[in-house]
């Protein structure tokens, strides 16, 4: 079972005893984990700050307070409290302008990560060799991800625990287990959706021509016919853009939803394994999202499969 603490704005620290429900959701595409919590009314909630959640002694959460509701019925007072991790504060603060040449992952962290308290980064040491620009405007985050997509081809993301993950690691190669000799579960269930797939992407590159250049899906046998069009002119990374449609297409195409009667908290970007004795082995998948609950009928977590490569599912072309 999870426990549960807060510390207020003059720094005094509590825990949390009587929690009545809990949720933590992680999504691999959202960078902020959330927390949301209800329990009895109790004056000291409306002066939280900062929140913290431990699995036994690991910390599984850690974030700011976005949200304090008091709530007064016939029935008794209580209070709600929506919580984000610390990647929240790097979508809420704004970047500073500025042009890095080859800049290293520790000087990202240093600069733009340690201040609003991410505990550490798993980045290696060699530069980004390149300039890197920061406009007006662009957050903390876009920064993150700017640097991350340069220089290891990946998206970053920031863990419960606050600690950044720029090189895509995800707690390591070896993969999850659901099944037998695994992490059990009460129900699984497997979507194919062909509907979400995008089979190509046509590009208007001038300004009085039509929709000539083409982004085509390589993941598919030539079955699914699905369109979509992008104005180049509009877009100065039409290229970028086309592929991220293809790409999401491709991974909502394909999930596996699976109910696990306990708390599976940190796994998100992780990889997994399927290996169930009437649906048989399932290989190649990642964590996308989990959303852990305890109410009155105790705890549990909904776990959301993907494929790890993105690609469509085989069973596509089955």
């Amino acid at each position: 079972m999870l426990s549960y603490f807060f510390t207020d704005k003059n720094g005094k620290k509590f825990e949390i005893k009587n929690v009545l429900t809990a949720e933590i959701s992680a999504d691999v595409d959202v960078p902020a984990d959330e927390l949301v919590l209800v329990m009895p009314y109790d004056e000291r909630f409306r002066n939280a700050d900062m929140f913290e959640v431990y699995d036994d002694e690991a910390l599984v959460f850690v974030g700011q307070a976005d949200e304090i509701v008091s709530i007064v019925q016939n029935s008794g007072a209580i209070a709600k409290l929506s919580v984000r991790s610390l990647a929240g504060r790097l979508l809420d603060n704004e970047a500073e302008p500025v042009t890095y040449v080859n800049p290293a992952a520790k000087f990202i962290f240093e600069r733009h990560l340690k201040p609003f308290g991410i505990a550490g980064y798993d980045g290696d040491e060699h530069a980004f060799m390149g300039k890197i620009k920061i406009e007006k405007g662009m957050t903390e985050w876009q920064v993150l991800e700017k640097f991350c997509s340069g220089r290891y081809g990946k998206s970053p993301r920031i863990t419960g625990a606050g600690f950044a993950l720029m090189c895509g690691t995800y707690g390591g190669a070896k993969p999850i287990v659901f099944g037998r000799n695994g992490v059990g579960y009460t129900s699984l269930r497997e979507y194919i959706k062909p509907c979400k797939v995008i089979s190509k992407v046509k590009l208007r590159t001038e300004e009085y021509g039509g929709y000539k250049s083409v982004i085509g899906n390589n993941s598919l046998d030539g079955r699914i016919k699905r369109v979509r069009y992008v104005n180049a002119i509009l877009d100065n990374n039409a290229v970028k853009t086309a592929d991220r449609m293809i790409e999401n297409g491709n991974r909502q195409s394909f999930e596996i939803m699976i109910e696990c009667p306990k708390c599976l908290c940190g796994i998100v970007g992780r990889k997994a394994v399927i290996d169930d004795r009437l649906v048989g082995k399932r290989e190649g998948l990642v964590v996308k999202s989990i959303k852990y609950s305890l109410g009155k009928n105790g705890e549990s977590t909904t776990v959301v499969l993907g494929k790890e490569n993105g690609d469509v599912a085989d069973e596509l072309h089955n």
